[in-house]
């Protein structure tokens, strides 16, 4: 693949932007016809477990677009399966899956994913390994940052993570209803490249010299949405409290409070008012890597992810989906958000806005899932995403 300069897309013009809307969705439109990603193997998961089919495997290639890595090609195989020895039983698939995928950019990732569920659905248990490298521009910390990088970095991520909850309140009619748990993240991240004259070559963020980032901690999640894929009605409310430390060997001291609360408003059978607010206060040192991010295909599109990052972050989306013809439908979008060092530095004038458009095309019928294409744009930059799976 050649390469291609992620900070061209900052400058395109209008026209531009919509010739590659329109390519990368009919590329996309016909690639995704065919069973794509993890999300849509586990479609099939579901499908064949509804047919009473005990276990399986099922392996495709897949394919995205995201002004941060280019175009993505990668190859993902899952197997699935009942933990459950009563076939009566009612009880979600197991899966374990594994993938592959090289950008146009020269990022790669490998990994190994498990999610599995025990009988009745009481406990679940996920989480995965992974290898990956991804160069990545870097913009700086905090609220202010120029419209271009000014500085660049090759991290090397190796970690692992885990997510085990139980289930304490079934919902009654649609949804997981309340999980509470425990997580944990353990990883270690070099710095294997960066701009010889940038702040992170000359130390001047903290995690520069990157290092160990092990942590532990707490979730609650409050489900009733009547599909995870693509949402019509329903809620979810999701608080992690999460804590690094060198108690667990971890080479930084930090915590981090993340909230996330998300509404589906049905206006009409097939039309939906969708809302988010998405919230995250962490104190100590906390690597630059690991910090709140704005941008990218579902933090505030129509900014390069990482745009603006810092200790604390507050953002607020909400979008209209409605149907267009056959498989096509559309969604409107708008949002803003902004971070802050400590909880002091938000401010009213300090939110930064996008908004956009994009088109959807229903993959998997029976299960709601669509590929899209938006176009986002920010105060000074405009992005195209083409992926899978809606931004919240």
């Amino acid at each position: 693949m050649l390469p291609l300069k992620v900070n061209n897309y900052h400058t395109e013009s209008p026209s531009k932007g919509k010739r590659w809307l329109i390519a990368a969705f009919l590329i996309g439109a016909i690639i995704f016809h065919s069973k794509l990603s993890t999300a849509q193997l586990q479609t099939i998961a579901d499908t064949n477990a509804k047919k009473n089919d005990r276990h399986g495997f099922a392996g495709a290639p897949y394919i995205k677009y995201g002004p941060e890595t280019g175009w993505v090609g990668g190859l993902v195989g899952l197997y699935y399966f009942h933990l459950n020895s009563d076939p009566n039983e009612r009880t979600r698939p197991s899966d374990i899956s594994s993938g592959l995928s090289y950008s146009q950019l020269h990022q790669y990732s490998i990994g190994v994913n498990y999610d599995l569920y025990f009988p009745g659905d009481e406990y679940h248990l996920m989480g995965g390994v992974h290898y990956q490298r991804i160069p990545i521009d870097f913009f700086g910390i905090g609220d202010y940052s120029p419209r271009d990088a000014i500085d660049n970095y090759t991290p090397l991520r190796r970690g692992t993570e885990f997510t085990l909850t139980k289930n304490v309140i079934k919902a009654e009619n649609q949804g997981e209803g309340l999980n509470v748990g425990v997580e944990g993240e353990f990883r270690n991240d070099e710095i294997t490249a960066s701009n010889p004259t940038g702040l992170i070559a000359t130390n001047n963020v903290p995690g520069a010299q990157g290092g160990m980032s092990d942590g532990a901690g707490v979730l609650a999640t409050y489900d009733t949405r009547d599909n995870k894929y693509s949402t019509h009605d329903g809620q979810y409310d999701d608080v992690e409290a999460q804590f690094y430390g060198r108690w667990l060997w971890s080479d930084y001291s930090f915590n981090r409070y993340t909230v996330d609360l998300r509404r589906f408003i049905p206006i009409a059978s097939d039309q939906t008012l969708a809302a988010q607010f998405y919230g995250v206060l962490a104190n100590g040192n906390e690597p630059f890597y690991l910090m709140a991010q704005l941008g990218g295909d579902s933090k505030l599109r129509g900014y390069y992810m990482g745009r603006f990052r810092d200790n604390d972050l507050a953002l607020l989306q909400a979008e209209y989906r409605f149907p267009i013809v056959w498989r096509f439908s559309g969604v409107a979008f708008a949002g803003a958000g902004q971070v802050g060092h400590v909880l002091s530095d938000f401010r009213m004038d300090a939110w930064r806005p996008a908004f956009g458009a994009g088109l959807r095309f229903l993959v998997v019928p029976s299960e709601h899932l669509n590929a899209r294409v938006d176009y986002g744009i920010g105060t000074d930059s405009k992005e195209v995403y083409f992926s899978i799976l809606e931004a919240f």
